[in-house]
């Protein structure tokens, strides 16, 4: 499966785009580490440049992408202000994969970054840049903050040993980095390979103190195949995936050939990384704690079926974002009824009491270059 050319959230403003679908973990997210992101940029010296270069890497399409954007920029300028500095020009660069939904990303871009380009109203300068962030994108030194949020548990490829038959890694009838201690020491050795592209590739893009400000789902545990939340939400799905399996629905050799490209580390293994990488200082590595949602509350102490239309609405996000490689892989006939199917199924287990938690260990990590 080649990534760059199959792999992208759901485009548009559809009931299953991810433009609709990506409030729950997504949107949350970003309200959260807010705070955060003020400070790491606070803490950052006054960059001497008439033009302040910002990349935002996985941006997808959608309202987070502009939200993430304008958050920086209005720390930034309050910093500038702060110590009477002239506030510098911001160009932006939205980067994501060569399928993203661009087009619905500029058409979603607020007017005064749309106004003339002499304009004093005009807010920042916007371009898209198409690639993926394990290599380079950008010239050497020329960026001054990276920001991405839900991007880097992704892997580039999946790991080619857990599609290998009657091997010790094979995958048989899984779909994630869970199926066994094998299997998760593979997608580990993935995440080292994509890790260390990334932060190569950011350490000749970005200049001398310059930061990333870098948002992923994390695990608790130090084994890798324990992947905590979201492996549970796999297990739904290869099981949803299975039925259609012993239905006759899906050929078992297809099931067997597919696996997600999907990682979650632990703080340990992000900031071995990093180290090993050598070019970053570690300025936090944290986990971002988020608190129920009131949305999640009021189903919880709902009725059975408020919590399995609660449990349908997490299907819809996980739709949005995994809807693409399974439609390539299994076929776009096969596609409403898996997703039916998994609804079904994670909505009844949502009801049950404390089966099924919401909250993850998601890692907030700030990196200033050496």
């Amino acid at each position: 499966m080649e990534m760059e050319k199959v792999f992208h959230m759901n485009a548009g403003l559809g009931e299953f785009s991810y433009a609709q679908n990506s409030t729950i973990l997504q949107k949350t997210a970003l309200e959260l580490v807010e705070p955060m992101l003020e400070e790491s940029i606070l803490s950052m010296d006054i960059m001497d440049c008439k033009t302040f270069c910002i990349a935002d890497l996985g941006c997808s399409s959608g309202p987070n992408a502009l939200l993430a954007v304008q958050n920086v920029i209005k720390v930034l300028e309050a910093k500038y202000i702060s110590v009477g500095n002239p506030v510098p020009q911001f160009q932006v660069f939205f980067n994501d994969l060569p399928t993203t939904d661009f087009n619905s990303l500029f058409r979603s871009l607020p007017l005064s970054v749309m106004t003339d380009k002499n304009d004093p109203a005009r807010s920042y300068f916007t371009a898209g840049v198409p690639g993926s962030f394990f290599g380079r994108l950008f010239p050497e030194k020329s960026l001054h903050f990276v920001h991405s949020s839900y991007s880097l548990h992704w892997l580039s490829q999946i790991p080619s040993e857990v599609l290998e038959k009657n091997s010790v890694t094979w995958n048989k009838g899984k779909i994630s980095a869970g199926g066994s201690p094998p299997v998760g020491e593979a997608y580990f050795r993935q995440y080292q390979k994509d890790s260390n592209g990334f932060l190569r590739a950011r350490a000749q893009e970005l200049v001398r103190g310059g930061r990333m400000l870098l948002v992923l789902m994390g695990r608790s545990s130090r084994e890798p195949s324990d992947q905590g939340f979201i492996a549970r939400a796999w297990e739904l799905l290869e099981s949803s995936l299975n039925d259609l399996v012993s239905e006759g629905l899906i050929e078992e050799e297809k099931l067997d050939s597919f696996n997600l490209p999907l990682f979650c580390p632990c703080r340990e293994e992000v900031s071995s990384e990093v180290a090993r990488e050598g070019s970053f200082e570690i300025q936090r590595l944290d986990i971002l704690i988020k608190p129920d949602s009131e949305e999640k509350v009021k189903a919880m102490r709902g009725s059975a079926s408020a919590k399995e239309a609660y449990g349908k609405k997490i299907v819809k996000e996980v739709r949005a974002v995994t809807e693409s490689l399974l439609e390539y892989h299994f076929g776009e006939e096969i596609t409403d009824l898996l997703f039916n199917r998994y609804g079904e199924i994670f909505g009844k287990r949502w009801s049950e009491p404390m089966k099924y938690p919401e909250n993850g260990e998601d890692l907030v990590i700030v990196l200033e270059r050496k």
